[in-house]
């Protein structure tokens, strides 16, 4: 019987602690790293960063904007880093934030979980901005491939702050109305934490509470180092996400150098700090 997505995620943060890493070929990196902007560059570093990992991280992130910048030559890319990393046994996290209306959202489930896609992730990021009950199918497909959906709940980003603590019909903000929707989709599942995670800044304050409201999911907590948070911050905003909590660093990997060396002496140091500071 296969694993499913919590159990094979849960397992790796257990041996290599939670941290995940973000790749993110953007022009500006790519240049830092001395790559070509281009899909091929895109592919170069994305290789490299898998490399200097060694397979000792649960989980990274492409961010497939980053990639589909160069059309087909880059959705290419991705399809080939994303092979690249599960073959040398890591978790693929896609990040596209993905979302529409139900028969569109089960179309975009086809493209990541369906039996033809060419890109299987193991878990995808979405929003939900046209109502949590429009991402069922697309859930329906992940459970059924044992791969995880990481719905946006609270950004690190501060446009998102009005929208997400807006106010709904029943007193709760939105954000934490789609924690209980969450919630209650993993809760009619099964025990423990489920294929659906939420996507939490590092960044926000009010972090403790919208965790408090997820207490069975994964959490993707992004804005850790150039969006100013740090894993110190982390521990302390979602203290009860210990063992279940994914920091993501992207492009603060290269504080210490673009070469391969540097990269991997920076990842590791950041892997045993957010060990120390995050397992369960």
């Amino acid at each position: 019987m296969t694993a499913s997505f919590a159990e094979r995620l849960s397992s790796r943060i257990q041996r290599f602690g939670p941290l995940c890493i973000g790749i993110d070929p953007s022009n500006r990196l790519l240049a830092q790293c001395e790559l070509p902007d281009s899909a091929e560059g895109a592919l170069a570093f994305g290789r490299r960063v898998i490399d200097a990992v060694d397979a000792e991280l649960p989980i990274i992130k492409p961010q497939a904007a980053y990639f589909e910048r160069f059309g087909s030559a880059g959705w290419r890319a991705l399809e080939q880093l994303c092979a690249h990393a599960q073959s040398a046994g890591l978790m693929v996290l896609l990040d596209g934030k993905r979302g529409d209306i139900d028969a569109t959202a089960d179309a975009y489930g086809d493209a990541y979980f369906g039996p033809s896609s060419t890109l299987p992730a193991d878990a995808i990021t979405v929003h939900a901005y046209l109502g949590y009950a429009a991402l069922a199918g697309l859930v329906a497909r992940a459970r059924t491939a044992a791969a995880g959906v990481f719905v946006v709940v609270r950004s690190s980003n501060t446009e998102g702050q009005a929208l997400q603590q807006a106010v709904t019909a029943d007193g709760s903000s939105v954000a934490m109305a789609l924690a209980a929707q969450i919630s209650a989709d993993n809760a009619s599942h099964g025990d423990g934490a489920g294929a659906v995670g939420a996507v939490v800044g590092a960044t926000c304050t009010d972090a403790a509470a919208t965790v408090a409201a997820l207490p069975q999911s994964f959490i993707l907590a992004p804005g850790v180092g150039a969006q100013g948070a740090t894993l110190a911050d982390v521990a302390e905003r979602m203290p009860q996400a210990r063992g279940r909590v994914l920091p993501s660093v992207s492009r603060a990997i290269l504080r210490a150098g673009a070469d391969p060396a540097a990269l991997k002496q920076t990842i590791c140091q950041l892997r045993d700090q957010a060990k120390a500071l995050l397992s369960g």
